[in-house]
């Protein structure tokens, strides 16, 4: 990867491509191991517990301080930073944190303490989105333009490790040691994960769009959201996103109790994702990115919206139980494979869209739509599923995913226009 040198940092050292990428990617995979954890662990054992699906889809309400980072994203872009800096300043607390709060999480059971265990996880959620939002705007301030393109394939590889860590190392783990044992391994990873993020000093910000190649300290500015979302551009993004969200995320967390009906037990699913489904969605984020950069928007749009519909299309055949083993593998690394590509293609225009002096606020607008429509998303495909069954609701899926592509191609062809933001 060639390395674009930056003017110099004020103790005279140059920050490269790759300096900038390594940070990031730890700071993304912080964030992830315990989400991707909980987020595979609970659905699995509240179906072994015998909840219902509908009963599934909403406790990942708990997960939804992703969805209200907009709220209070702005707060973020206010703070002028202290002698950590402006994004550190919030980080290192918040990490710090969720370091105290994993082994008070290891105190209680799932099994015994439910309410107690999903109270913790909404705290830690809480703690990850925030350090999310102060991460997001440190990528998109100290990112050159051409360096974006990778700078999205990093989070989405920081995604993705931390997702076979967690859904994959860690569930095999826990079904050998159990809960409370697993959560101090996971306390002690998260330790050595904040070491680098730390240590480094905070790098400055770019100068804004339109003053490319001119290196700056952003200035103090405040953050006006309903300016940013009123641009024509935004409205048309949140349908496209909102879209594509439904068609990815409609079977998406489904395919979890299809697995424990199947008869898949934790340690068989997480060894599925280590040697499947994490190494496919990597491969995914870098196809994605380098697709983005040679092909542009609209061909990746296509491959995003067929292949969901090609995979829900298989998922239907997966929910009848007559196949297991390569099926089911098959299954589970077309899932991540494609996971990759569309994180990659969304939040490459995520990124996009955000360049500016309220870039973390931006940001955290336009994540908080993907989250939104997520958590609206898995509660309805629950109940619908426990009526209609898996098999109609993938068909269900399968000819959404052709309404989506004739109506994302064009959004992208004629609505989608990256203007000039509003505090550029």
């Amino acid at each position: 990867m060639k390395a674009f040198p930056l003017a110099p940092t004020p103790r005279g050292l140059v920050s490269t491509t790759s300096r900038k990428l390594f940070l990031l990617l730890v700071m993304y995979l912080s964030q992830r191991v315990f989400l991707c954890f909980s987020w595979t662990l609970l659905p699995i054992l509240l179906r072994q517990q015998g909840a219902s699906l509908g009963a599934i889809g909403f406790s990942a309400l708990v997960y939804c301080p992703w969805a209200l980072k907009f709220t209070y994203a702005s707060w973020l872009d206010r703070a002028k930073g202290g002698r950590l800096g402006r994004r550190k300043s919030w980080i290192v607390p918040l990490l710090i944190l969720s370091g105290a709060a994993m082994p008070l999480l290891a105190l209680f059971s799932p099994e015994d303490d439910l309410a107690a265990v999903l109270a913790v996880v909404a705290l830690l959620n809480l703690a990850f989105a925030t350090i999310d939002i102060a991460v997001d705007g440190y990528a998109t301030d100290i990112l050159e333009p051409e360096e974006r393109p990778w700078g999205n394939t990093t989070q989405t590889i920081g995604y993705v490790l931390g997702y076979m860590l967690g859904a994959g190392v860690f569930l095999i783990i826990h079904q050998r040691l159990g809960w409370s044992a697993t959560l101090l391994l996971l306390t002690a990873m998260q330790v050595i994960l904040m070491v680098p993020i730390f240590l480094h000093k905070e790098l400055p910000a770019i100068a804004a769009a339109g003053c490319a190649g001119r290196h700056q300290v952003a200035p103090a500015v405040k953050p006006r959201v309903w300016p940013f979302i009123k641009q024509p551009s935004i409205a048309w993004f949140f349908l496209f996103a909102g879209l594509l969200m439904v068609l990815e995320q409609g079977g998406l967390q489904l395919r979890l109790p299809m697995l424990v009906d199947i008869g898949m037990n934790p340690a068989d699913l997480g060894r599925l994702n280590i040697w499947v489904g994490s190494p496919l969605c990597i491969l995914g984020a870098t196809v994605g990115g380098a697709l983005l950069a040679k092909l542009g928007q609209r061909p990746v749009c296509a491959l995003c919206c067929l292949g969901a519909a090609g995979l829900s299309l298989f998922s239907a055949f997966i929910s009848q139980g007559a196949s297991q083993g390569l099926a089911i593998a098959v299954m589970i690394g077309t899932e991540k494979l494609l996971a990759g590509i569309v994180t990659t293609f969304l939040f490459s225009l995520i990124m996009t869209l955000s360049v500016g002096r309220q870039s973390a606020t931006n940001y955290a607008v336009l994540g908080s739509l993907v989250h939104l429509v997520q958590f609206a998303v898995i509660p309805a495909a629950g109940m619908i599923c426990d009526l209609i069954g898996y098999f109609d609701l993938y068909l269900t899926l399968t000819l959404f995913g052709m309404l989506t592509l004739l109506t994302g191609d064009y959004i992208l062809r004629n609505r989608l226009i990256f203007s000039r933001n509003i505090n550029n």
